[in-house]
């Protein structure tokens, strides 16, 4: 019998939640395995309390409530883990509070596993539902990056993952608190993983779905999005030995490039083109912040709650 433990991380979003979890309740469980649902409140006020209790009664798999009052989202993960290794499970599996899962996700998630020896972290696909009228460049722009079942990966997010239990428990590694408002987190978490001898796989039939807000389909919302995800990147090419003068070169080189590029395709009306590279070159300039220690708080606001 394995057993699994699908863990949701939450902060004042109750109806995303409920959602989520009401995808859960009817989803396919995998033969041979328990499984159990566990909801960490990142929220010192509990506002996913009333949200879990009122559907414990009638959920079809064990479903708890925890509360980790310390704001920050590695904190709530690494509740998730010691809560995980109180119920002993094989496998901890993430999915973020504003997603909700196909009826095989599971499934498919933990055959793929087991398939590739059981060993492996697991990241599964998520995809994106957008606004009736989101105009098709930006359609372009969040449209999955379409990686294959079997592609190895060198990091991943906790948006939808498997991850074995001897990571966390002979390995030990946990979320850095030290930034405990900071993204990428979980990029690094999973660097670390790989840097330690962890595979992880890609497994594209796994999927979970989320709803984008019309508030993050601006250029502006993406900018900051690729800002954060710079400074994370500076964050890991640091852990991986690169030397600063490399990591300033090469981001002062990407971000004149990428602000030429959007100049000349604002010219020739290419809104596609341009968009993309203010991205990269904000992503650049997130780099070469990061070198020099600039943090962002990414979940100091809470988004579409």
């Amino acid at each position: 019998m394995i057993t699994i433990n699908i863990a949701l991380c939450t902060c004042m979003r109750p109806n995303l939640l409920g959602k989520c979890l009401d995808s859960l309740a009817k989803m396919v469980i995998p033969d041979d395995s328990q499984v159990f649902v566990t909801v960490i409140d990142n929220d010192v006020n509990q506002t996913a309390r009333v949200v879990v209790e009122s559907r414990q009664q009638n959920f079809p798999l064990p479903l708890t409530y925890f509360v980790e009052d310390q704001r920050g989202i590695p904190l709530a993960r690494n509740k998730a883990i010691a809560e995980s290794h109180n119920l002993n499970a094989d496998y901890l599996a993430f999915i973020d509070d504003d997603e909700w899962v196909d009826e095989s996700w599971l499934v498919k998630l933990l055959a793929y596993a087991l398939s590739v020896g059981g060993k492996a972290v697991i990241s599964g696909a998520v995809k994106s539902e957008l606004p009736a009228n989101t105009p098709p460049y930006m359609r372009e722009i969040f449209r999955d990056k379409d990686r294959k079942t079997g592609a190895v990966l060198s990091s991943c997010a906790t948006n939808n993952v498997l991850i074995p239990s001897y990571v966390t428990k002979e390995m030990g590694l946990r979320f850095d608190e030290s930034r405990p408002l900071a993204g990428g987190t979980d990029t690094l978490f999973f660097c670390e993983a790989v840097s330690r001898g962890v595979s992880i796989y890609k497994c594209a039939e796994a999927f979970v779905s989320e709803d984008v807000p019309a508030s993050r389909l601006s250029l502006r919302w993406l900018s900051k999005r690729k800002y954060r995800v710079g400074i994370t990147l500076a964050w890991r090419k640091r852990r991986n030995g690169r030397a600063i003068s490399g990591i300033v070169l090469s981001s002062v080189a990407q971000l004149v490039l990428n602000g030429l590029l959007a100049v000349v395709a604002t010219l020739l009306f290419q809104k596609m083109i341009m968009v993309k590279a203010v991205m990269k070159a904000s992503r650049a300039a997130g780099t070469l912040s990061g070198v020099f220690g600039v943090e962002v708080d990414s979940y100091q606001t809470i988004d579409n709650s």
